[in-house]
């Protein structure tokens, strides 16, 4: 019996949608761990640095635990066999079959006790960015899978699938693994090395998880002395810290000093007859931020021809000679997200098996963490922490009206325009919030991007903050605010009653805020309505400009499933262009106002 289908997605899907950047920015440094070859799942964490004796100091800063390899390439290029044996695909899978993403989480807590997991939209690992990405860009068939999870309020777990964790080794596949053995030095007992990334792409909170092949130590012999000096100082003999609840799977064990990001590098090999394939190795790079490269050739297992670059400014400029493909991932991690955070229980599986197709079928229903990490969501949403905080644990606070003292945002909602608002700096779209709180919510619709992807990060965020968009009104209060907008004929007087334009504008605001971060009471039987006050929307282009009616009509498409029947009839009142006088009236807005076809009725559609 074939998998019941969420939703599809078309890579022509993704040219429709509004574009969304497809930048990089604040990258941050989260952590990272050292998978340990022990019989329970077990990795290291960087923490207290393990001293016991002068040379076991100097080995330990030459080749730190909690560290990727050193790169440290023999002085004459050996001959090398080819690679046998068992490998790993993804050894996080492999060790920790159940809970892949629970050592991610375990890493990040242990050198971020006090991070705030709420203010994240997207967690996963680099595999799965680029298998989106070859979707997204037409260069591969290969199928794929994705686990996705909705925890708390907006993040998205994503979990890689792969058939096979581990595998053996058949045949000639090259010398990748053993190059890496005999070119970088990696400390007994220790795995692969694993960083945990965040940053901000398509305005999302993402942080990424990806194996580090290897680490360049850029220390001056004087700065080699200097830390042997300040380690000796404190010299004194210790046991690696071991951490264990009852619900984890992966122990943890701390020791050792991290490296930094900058000095991190990605290991490839190809024989001298091939060149390495750029595109693909500026992805993998571009996704982990990963700065340096260094490519090895062979003739015969010897590697006579070695290099290792700086690819930063190269990065730099693949990101922006790609921005529409890079543009398009944005958009279709928005979409994935939105069609699971919507779905019954939040659980779901992206599939992919060639052609130009993503299915999203409903999960298994298997968490993806243990239970001590899913807390840590309800005790942010218990305390009235603000989610777009990232990091930080501020709670936005305002002065009431009546009171004159200082609540929570959990203790009093804010209805704008009445009441001073404070708002946490670094949050997301400030200014603009501020503005439009005062001035009405239609200022959105003036000052934002026109992004779909901007405006979830908008919507989400003046969910966090104590401001009360809707009102207690529902969706046919909200189509019946917007009939305010249209002008009316006097007969008395022969003339025409002016709408009440601001009163619509804001309205539409309310439905888009709707439509991308409320629950619907049966969201099946409520499409009806949402398609009509959408169409609403897009079809009085007299009453909502441009943006208005772009953004309403892109969240109406991305949060249901539109039929044939429906979309044909949108399809009838085109957007128009960018390019379209915007209406700046006065507050008023009721000065040379145009007046409105009678186009009133609701209308039927099916799903």
């Amino acid at each position: 019996m074939a998998s019941q289908i969420i939703a599809e997605i078309s890579r022509s899907d993704l040219a429709g949608l509004p574009t969304a950047t497809g930048k990089i920015t604040g990258l941050q440094q989260l952590a990272s761990y050292n998978w340990l070859e022990k019989p329970v799942p077990t990795i290291l964490v960087p923490g207290k640095v393990l001293l016991t004796t002068v040379l076991w100091t100097l080995f330990a800063l030459i080749t730190p635990k909690g560290s990727p390899p050193l790169w440290s390439p023999p002085l004459l290029p050996p001959k090398l066999t080819p690679d046998s044996g068992m490998v790993y695909n993804d050894e996080n899978a492999a060790r920790n079959p159940r809970f892949p993403l629970e050592p991610l989480f375990r890493a990040l807590y242990v050198e971020n006790s006090d991070f705030q997991i709420g203010g994240i939209d997207l967690v996963t690992d680099r595999n799965n960015l680029r298998k989106l990405l070859r979707f997204v860009q037409g260069s591969s068939n290969d199928a794929f899978q994705i686990r996705v999870e909705i925890a708390g309020n907006r993040t998205a777990l994503f979990t890689r699938v792969e058939a096979k964790p581990t595998d053996f080794i058949q045949g000639f596949r090259g010398y990748g693994r053993n190059f890496e053995k005999a070119y970088t030095t990696k400390e007994f007992g220790n795995s692969t090395h694993h960083r945990i990334v965040g940053y901000d792409f398509g305005g999302m909170n993402c942080i990424v998880r990806h194996e580090t092949d290897g680490y360049v130590d850029n220390e001056s012999p004087t700065q080699l002395a200097d830390n042997l000096s300040d380690a000796l100082k404190g010299l004194s003999i210790s046991k690696t810290d071991s951490i264990i609840n009852d619900s984890a799977v992966t122990t943890v064990e701390t020791g050792g000093r991290a490296v930094k990001l900058s000095s991190t590098l990605e290991l490839k090999t190809r024989a001298a007859s091939r060149n390495l394939d750029m595109a693909e190795a500026f992805s993998q790079l571009w996704i982990s931020q990963t700065p340096k490269l260094v490519v090895g050739y062979y003739r015969n297992g010897v590697f006579d021809n070695v290099h290792l670059r700086d690819m930063t400014n190269e990065i730099r400029k693949w990101e922006m000679t790609n921005q529409t493909d890079l543009g398009n991932l944005a958009c279709l991690l928005a979409k994935i997200i939105g069609v699971v955070k919507h779905s019954g229980d939040r659980n779901a599986v992206v599939k992919y098996d060639g052609g130009t197709k993503l299915r999203i079928v409903p999960g298994d229903g298997k968490p993806a963490l243990p239970d001590d990490l899913y807390a840590k969501w309800e005790v942010e949403e218990q305390r009235d922490i603000d989610p777009t905080q990232v990091g930080r644990g501020d709670v936005a606070k305002l002065k009431t009206k009546d009171e004159g003292s200082d609540t929570t945002s959990g203790q009093q909602r804010f209805e704008y325009g009445t009441t001073p608002l404070l708002i946490p700096d670094g949050t997301p779209f400030s200014d603009n919030i501020d503005y439009a709180v005062h001035k009405g919510l239609r200022q959105f619709f003036r000052r934002m991007p026109v992004r779909l992807s901007d405006y979830l990060v908008l919507c989400e965020t003046l969910k966090s903050l104590p401001i009360d968009v809707l009102g207690g009104r529902r969706l046919r209060d909200i189509m019946d605010d917007m009939r305010q907008g249209k002008s009316q004929w006097d007969p008395g007087d022969g003339g025409e009653i002016e709408g009440l334009k601001s009163v619509a504008r804001d309205s539409a605001f309310r439905l888009l805020y709707m439509f991308l971060v409320e629950e619907f009471t049966c969201e099946v039987k409520e499409q009806n309505s949402a398609f009509n006050a959408a169409l609403f929307v897009v079809s009085h282009y007299r009453i909502f400009k441009y943006t208005t009616r772009k953004i309403v009509r892109a969240a109406f498409e991305d949060r249901f499933h539109v039929s044939a029947k429906q979309l044909k009839t949108l399809n009838q009142w085109p957007i128009g262009s960018e390019d379209e006088a915007e209406d700046v009236t006065t507050e008023e807005e009721c000065l040379n106002a145009d007046f409105d076809s009678d186009f009133d009725s609701y209308y039927d559609s099916d799903f």
